[in-house]
């Protein structure tokens, strides 16, 4: 396994468990193992179920997107996003 860098985390919504991160590379899709890491959050490791791109349901991510998923574990804005892939 291995893992490539995705992008930011920029926003976390408490009551919805909504998770903003700005795409810096690659590209993330819907059903995408991902990583998310940072000094205070620590690691979380989740699957995409549903993806937001700039407000619109998408099932692709493209870089310089801003996107919105659910997240169970408040992510903070140090947080970076990992793509998970098979090595």
């Amino acid at each position: 396994m291995k893992k490539v860098f995705l992008g930011k985390g920029m926003h976390y919504f408490k009551k919805a468990q909504i998770g903003q991160f700005k795409i810096e590379a690659q590209q993330l899709r819907v059903g995408d193992d991902i990583l998310i890491t940072g000094p205070t959050t620590g690691v979380i490791e989740t699957k995409v179920e549903s993806l937001r791109v700039d407000d619109t349901d998408s099932e692709i991510a493209k870089r310089g997107s801003e996107v919105t998923f659910h997240v169970d574990i408040p992510i903070r804005a140090s947080d970076k996003l990992y793509k998970v892939v098979p090595a």
